[in-house]
């Protein structure tokens, strides 16, 4: 095989961050996705700011140097305080002795705050989608030094109206299905980006997660915001995936998932990362449908299954 067609070390691919506020996370998502085809999977993060994190504790705690930062700006997020104040310290941030280089994704007609105007941006606004994709892997690819993969191109997307314009009822597309993926943040982080890989394709099931460390206790007086904003992503998901590893029975975050999912009466299904996993007690009170191995069809025939239908339409 010729070196340039071949996969991407873990020494060799970027670190990208793609902070975010909820209401563009279906960009965030997009980006991400398209990302991953370029074979730097695991080494993207998106980060949902909406939960009170702060961004600069996020990188400084981050087990890999981080090469980019990627923001998402628009209207939802440009008055922010990650985006009014977190990003102005990371502007002079080095993560691991490296500068971490902020490439902002603008997605809409908002102007840039005075303190990011002298900052590098893709304008997937003014330029499209495509244009502005292509500008962020040149930058990226370029400052890494590795051979570039070819690459599957994805269809053109539009953003950012064709996105956030509401349908009326009676035109409302019938949706696929929708999934909450609960892990272990700090053990089975792989396997949740191999998923989120496998969403991308056309026939697999669309996933959400919370992408992001959790850093408070599950039984603390400050868990509350965070509560909510999984509870949310849970309640609009009509499926609910738990991903076992070797730690997860022992997940307090987990289990609590795990909980909140079944109050919401949400399709249970599980996934072993290997057969000598235990799954959480809790589970067995609700006899969820189970992947017999964590490949693309053993997973998607479970949910499959979950849902009562043997393919999707």
């Amino acid at each position: 095989m010729d070196a340039a067609n071949q996969t991407r070390t873990a020494s060799d691919q970027p670190h990208i961050v793609i902070p975010y506020s909820y209401a563009d996370h279906e960009i965030a998502r997009k980006l991400a996705g398209d990302l991953r085809r370029e074979r730097v999977t695991p080494w993207i993060d998106d980060v949902d700011m909406s939960a009170g994190v702060i961004l600069t504790n996020r990188l400084s705690h981050s087990v890999r140097p981080v090469d980019y930062v990627v923001p998402v700006i628009s209207a939802a997020s440009v008055n922010s305080g990650w985006v009014q104040h977190d990003l102005k310290t990371v502007i002079a941030m080095e993560s691991n002795a490296r500068r971490v280089r902020i490439l902002l994704a603008r997605i809409d007609s908002t102007a840039l705050p005075d303190h990011l105007k002298s900052q590098s941006y893709l304008d997937f606004h003014g330029h499209g989608w495509r244009r502005a994709y292509g500008d962020l892997t040149a930058i990226v690819f370029r400052r890494s030094a590795s051979p570039r993969p070819a690459m599957r191109r994805a269809p053109e997307f539009e953003l950012p109206h064709a996105l956030r314009r509401p349908q009326p009822a009676g035109e409302k597309k019938a949706e696929r299905k929708v999934v909450f993926v609960s892990y272990d943040y700090e053990n089975d982080g792989y396997y949740k980006d191999i998923l989120l890989t496998w969403s991308e394709a056309p026939d697999f099931p669309r996933l959400r997660v919370n992408d992001q460390p959790i850093t408070t206790s599950v039984d603390s007086e400050d868990a509350g915001l965070v509560k909510r904003m999984i509870s949310a992503k849970i309640g609009a998901a009509t499926g609910f995936l738990c991903v076992v590893g070797p730690k997860t029975r022992t997940n307090l975050w987990v289990e609590w998932e795990i909980k909140t999912a079944i109050d919401l009466e949400k399709r249970m299904i599980v996934a072993r990362v290997n057969r000598d996993c235990v799954a959480p007690e809790v589970l067995s009170e609700v006899g969820p449908t189970c992947a017999l191995s964590f490949t693309f069809e053993g997973i998607k025939r479970a949910i499959d299954e979950a849902y009562g239908v043997v393919a999707e339409d």
